[in-house]
């Protein structure tokens, strides 16, 4: 268990005023490093320091300042890469202090053009000095992007951490109201006026200052969402969300990693199902309903204001929006024929054009049907021409209600415009149902798995035991300093004040899994575990032919089987598709002095926040189920991102990737186990905030 810090009271002309402090983290696990990682980590992560900030002193400065990438041509392998960055450098790219958006053509033209220049620098040095002339003539938003996801798919850089999204894009991650606060302290350079501390949510904690952080409520959300902002607006989840594109970016040519291309469509769907059906549990322990629907042609129903502050304020988007005008009807017409268009190459069971074949009616046509709704460059490569948008792109821009962009870099940017702020906005998540939805279509043209498929001869499961599943909500710091403005002397001297925000984040407690099964058979078996809905938002039992896509996989695992009894025990904190929250920017350097980095953030960067396993339950217990079930292990080679989701040869998300006969489902090898989350604690997140002239009392201080 956690260890729990002693409560500090801080006072200031309240009696009893009482503000807490997260509790003792765990140990992170790291793993050694020789001395030359260290010295390249140490470089990549400097370049990530303040960078709205372009500091004269620094290395990266000294470098790039003179730097002549065209006068090196010959340090890259890809000479036509540096001449199309080139092109488009002399012509001119996005100032600074522009927000940028990959969702707009010539901002991305001009990223994606950095990437490919990083990308096909000859070696770490090239690499290092091309980053750092971006770092000082790029615009900060573009070099960020480029830079971030070049360091990922490098191959001399594999293994080196990067900086959580949170920290490096801080103000995409935090409400406006409180850079407020944050700038008022800098720019008094401290607490000093009585009307303003500790009943604000701010204390100051030797070095730091720290500031308290609710999540949006109604003013955000104009219906019942907000009662679940907890879980949209948590900085793992939406991080996640970020390192999903930074590995799978939809404009990046699949011929970079050729055995990408057969499974890039089928990552695209696996990862939205699965991030809805997650999001549809937290919904279902909150008393909301499935995702609603929307039409093109009717208004849009949800509302919603972001209170997020990048160089501009974002758009807000009023209750029953109004699509259908004029400065919108060439976009609707496009977005409408591209679903008809889907919809007509299903009934004709084929897609034949631009020198393709496709089967609609095989599962293989995964992968077609993921990158036509990604519109990615595999599939754009295919049909021969980049066309200006993406069906996303389109899609993402008119239900955020943003003004019509006047030229190629102003634009008044929305929480859709960007991936680290997409979640928030319940909108998304009803676009995305939109396009599963046509996802689904293709596959019930599929057959469904047969009871040979499914069954494991010889394997029955004949019981699986839960421990009380329970979550809880602790505090959790992390740093925002990185869009915190510092004199030349504090960035000379690094001697600078940090600003760190404190949020309650939803947790649970360890729990174990423990499978019994009779085997006549020996041999390595692969486990699943899954977790899915039991009843609906009105309490009615839902079947497993309308329900199969609402299943989260919690767990995949490989174990021997020996004839007779097995009893077979899975910890939660072993769960295969999580990783552990990210080690601070500042801890990293620490770790570094000693030769030694996170190894959740080397090797599983991209992976889902462990924190968020289970949805928050209720007080009483939400009522879940588990499925469990065992077949032979066939191992299989994918590329090493895709290892992230599966390690066999089943498809992602086997059995539940395609509509189901519920009859087949009663197999000696699957079990289904009615579960409980059960709640401890403050039911609403703002409560452990305020009212902040009480005592507050946290009830799950045993965690």
């Amino acid at each position: 268990m956690k260890t729990v810090l002693v409560l500090a009271c801080l006072a200031l002309g309240l009696v009893g005023a009482t503000m807490i402090p997260p509790k003792a983290k765990s140990d992170y696990k790291i793993k050694p490093v020789n001395s030359d990682f260290v010295t390249k980590q140490e470089k990549i992560l400097k370049l990530f320091l303040h960078p709205k900030q372009v500091d004269p002193e620094a290395e990266y400065y000294k470098i790039g300042k003179d730097y002549d990438i065209k006068a090196h041509i010959d340090d890259y392998t890809n000479k036509k890469a540096v001449e199309q960055f080139y092109e488009l450098w002399e012509f001119g790219t996005l100032p600074k202090n522009k927000p940028f958006s990959i969702f707009y053509k010539k901002q991305q033209e001009e990223a994606v053009a950095l990437f490919y220049v990083l990308f096909y620098a000859r070696d770490f040095e090239v690499f290092y000095k091309t980053a750092s002339f971006a770092r000082v003539y790029m615009n900060e938003g573009q070099f960020l992007y480029a830079y971030y996801i070049a360091v990922i798919h490098r191959p001399d850089t594999k293994g080196v951490v990067v900086p959580a999204p949170y920290e490096a894009y801080p103000d995409l991650f935090t409400n406006s109201y409180l850079w407020e606060k944050i700038y008022r302290i800098k720019m008094q350079n401290g607490d000093f006026t009585p009307d303003f501390g500790t009943e604000n949510g701010v204390v100051h904690e030797g070095d730091k200052w720290v500031f308290y952080a609710n999540y949006s409520d109604y003013f955000s959300y104009f219906d019942d969402e907000h009662k679940i902002s907890y879980f949209t607006e948590d900085i793992g989840l939406n991080a996640y969300y970020y390192y999903f594109h930074s590995y799978f970016p939809f404009w990046m040519d699949g011929n970079l990693y050729p055995s990408m291309k057969e499974h890039r469509g089928e990552v695209y769907f696996y990862f939205y199902q699965q991030l809805l059906a997650r999001y549809y549990l937290e919904r279902l322990s909150n008393g909301l309903g499935p995702i609603p629907n929307f039409s093109w042609w009717k208004a849009i129903s949800t509302g919603y204001n972001p209170y997020i502050y990048s160089y501009y304020s974002f758009v807000q988007r009023p209750s029953y929006y109004q699509i259908p005008d004029e400065n919108k009807y060439n976009q609707l017409q496009w977005l409408d024929t591209y679903e008809k268009t889907f919809i007509q190459y299903l009934n004709e069971g084929h897609f034949k054009a631009f020198n393709q074949d496709v089967d609609l009616h095989n599962s293989k046509s995964v992968n077609f049907v993921g990158n036509y709704w990604q519109a990615n460059a595999d599939w754009y490569g295919k049909v021969g021409y980049k066309d200006l948008y993406s069906y996303e792109i389109i899609a993402r821009n008119v239900l955020s209600a943003a003004p019509v962009s006047y030229d190629k870099y102003n634009f008044a940017p929305s929480a859709l415009d960007f991936y680290q702020t997409s979640l928030r906005d319940p909108v998304f998540y009803q676009l995305y149902s939109k396009i599963l939805k046509y996802f689904i279509e293709y596959k019930k043209r599929l057959p469904v798995y047969t009871q040979d498929t499914l069954n494991y001869v010889g394997v029955k499961i004949n019981d699986v035991k839960v421990d009380k599943l329970v979550t809880f909500f602790d505090y959790y710091d992390f740093d925002v300093s990185n869009n915190v403005y510092y004199t030349q002397e504090e960035l000379k001297s690094q001697q600078h004040t940090s600003y760190v925000v404190r949020q309650p984040r939803l947790n649970h407690n360890l729990f174990k899994v423990s499978i019994d099964i009779k085997s006549d058979v020996e041999g390595d078996a692969v486990f699943k575990i899954f977790m899915g809905p039991k009843y609906d938002h009105v309490g009615y039992p839902i079947s497993l032919e309308e329900n199969w896509q609402n299943f989260v996989e919690l767990d995949w695992f490989v174990h021997k089987l020996t004839k007779g009894r097995n009893t077979v025990e899975r910890a939660s904190s072993e769960f295969f598709y999580f990783k552990e929250d990210s080690v601070p920017t500042h801890e990293i350097f620490k770790l570094l002095s000693e030769g030694k980095v996170p190894s959740d953030m080397s090797t599983e960067s991209g992976a889902f926040p462990k924190r968020l396993l289970l949805p928050k339950g209720t007080e009483g217990g939400f009522p879940y189920q588990f499925f469990v079930m065992v077949y032979p292990y066939v191992p299989s080679e994918k590329y090493d991102a895709i290892k992230a989701f599966e390690w066999d040869s089943k498809p992602f998300g086997y059995p539940f990737d395609r509509p189901v006969y519920e009859p087949y489902f009663k197999q000696p090898n699957m079990f289904f186990k009615d579960v409980d989350v059960y709640h401890e604690g403050e039911e609403f997140t703002y409560k452990y905030n305020t009212p902040y002239y009480t005592i507050h009392n946290n009830e799950v201080t045993k965690h």
